[in-house]
């Protein structure tokens, strides 16, 4: 009984925010394989694949060098039907897609 109304003391002093976790692609440092790579899969391969002359976007050293050069991170903020807009064809990637692959870039772009 007592282990019971502890617990009830405890769980109702938590707000719902922190019950509530933080999905891990919007945090601060987002993973390369959880949060990274599935922008790219679903945005960019159609045109960026290993055998595209338009740039390979297919694995992590290519994205890699795309995000740190800074190229792909300008072209996914211009405004969309820009010259240079990417994703050509599809709508401008939203928000936290462009914020995750910010943080990504200035955490060093890790292989994670």
């Amino acid at each position: 009984m007592r282990y019971s109304l502890s617990l009830l003391v405890i769980l109702s002093s938590c707000t719902y925010n922190e019950l509530t976790p933080i999905p891990i692609c919007e945090s601060d440092t987002p993973s390369f394989y959880t949060c990274v790579k599935p922008i790219m899969d679903n945005h960019c391969l159609g045109c960026h694949s290993a055998a595209s002359p338009n740039g390979d976007l297919s694995d992590y050293d290519a994205i890699r060098y795309y995000v740190i050069n800074g190229d792909l991170l300008d072209r996914i903020q211009r405004v969309e039907g820009a010259a240079g807009f990417m994703p050509l064809g599809d709508n401008k990637l939203d928000n936290v897609q462009i914020e995750t692959l910010i943080k990504w870039k200035n955490n060093g772009a890790p292989n994670n």
